[in-house]
């Protein structure tokens, strides 16, 4: 994917890295760019002795991105780090973080390099019973990530955006979407404050999270890795957006809501309560105004996207109006 905040290197900056992390003896035998991705510049570095890791870059650090992707690379390498104290769930070990901006105007992290393919990459060729499995192996590992406790709800590297109640939190990521779009001259057909209201309607379904728990925040597809012999998976990637907060956020910004078997496993039960549902519509506002505003800050296209998603923030804010109505 092509996007503005991909960092362009050069090779010899790349080999300098590697050098940085491993040692002046170490030889890069071979640089190969991973092309998914929306934000970070990816590469699979191969070293002496075949050695495969994975070198990522953040965006220089003057480029203008959304608020909350602000020392993103800091919360993966936090969040890493944690998730590998926790038998049962497969993350890359770090390797080396660097954010001195020494060798380059960037962040940069290396990391293991896991062997296997994308779900998003295999799923047409799975069966529906090996589909099955994964997604019982996803649920397992999302509820040892949902276990891991913070003491505030919100941002892991950005202290200034840490609440004492997930309203606030929620609130808060909200406003700052708002903002972003503004700072870009992006409009919706309804004014901030109507918003706000509408989230403040429903402050005491968001205040029944009680427990920050940690969210991976970018649960999709091209994020979980896949062993194609065993069908297991073998790595979950890219924690980078991780926050403290709800567990019903996962399957909406991860979009595995629509996967009934998946979702009434993972809920434990076939249906929502009122105050789940309330908060599962107010986190679809919350994904499609990402969807909205992300593409001008990536500067790819997605003009199709943004109707779609700018209808079903419309139609989300129709259903939470008209529960607020009923109570």
């Amino acid at each position: 994917m092509v996007s503005i905040t991909k960092t362009k290197v050069l090779n010899e900056q790349i080999i300098k890295m590697t050098k940085r992390a491993f040692g002046e003896d170490v030889v890069v035998q071979d640089i190969i760019e991973l092309k998914g991705g929306f934000f970070n510049a990816s590469y699979i570095i191969v070293l002496n002795g075949e050695q495969k890791v994975v070198l990522k870059i953040s965006p220089v650090k003057d480029l203008k991105v959304m608020r909350y992707e602000n020392n993103i690379m800091e919360t993966e390498v936090l969040v890493l780090n944690k998730m590998r104290c926790i038998e049962g769930i497969p993350v890359p070990r770090v390797l080396y973080y660097d954010k001195s901006g020494e060798i380059i105007n960037c962040e940069f992290l290396f990391m293991e390099f896991v062997d296997g393919r994308s779900l998003n990459e295999i799923r047409n060729e799975l069966t529906e019973k090996q589909y099955a499995k994964i997604s019982s192996n996803l649920v397992d590992i999302v509820r040892k990530i949902n276990g891991i406790e913070g003491e505030y709800f919100g941002c892991i590297s950005q202290e200034n955006k840490r609440f004492s109640t997930w309203y606030e939190a929620f609130l808060n990521m909200v406003k700052e979407l708002l903002e972003d779009a503004e700072d870009v001259g992006i409009s919706f057909p309804f004014e901030n404050n109507k918003l706000y209201r509408i989230i403040n309607e429903h402050r005491d379904s968001l205040n029944k999270v009680t427990k920050p728990l940690l969210i991976h925040k970018d649960l999709w597809e091209g994020n979980i890795i896949i062993d194609p012999k065993t069908i297991e998976i073998v790595g979950v990637l890219d924690c980078e957006r991780a926050i403290f907060g709800d567990p019903l956020l996962e399957p909406i910004c991860g979009y595995f809501w629509d996967n009934k078997n998946l979702m009434n496993t993972f809920v434990g039960r076939e249906d929502l309560n009122r105050d789940e549902y309330v908060r599962f519509t107010l986190y679809k506002v919350y994904l499609y105004l990402i969807e909205v505003i992300e593409c001008n800050y990536r500067q790819y296209p997605g003009e199709d996207r943004d109707k779609w998603a700018r209808s079903q923030i419309n139609q989300a804010l129709k259903e939470l109006e008209k529960i607020h109505l009923e109570d």
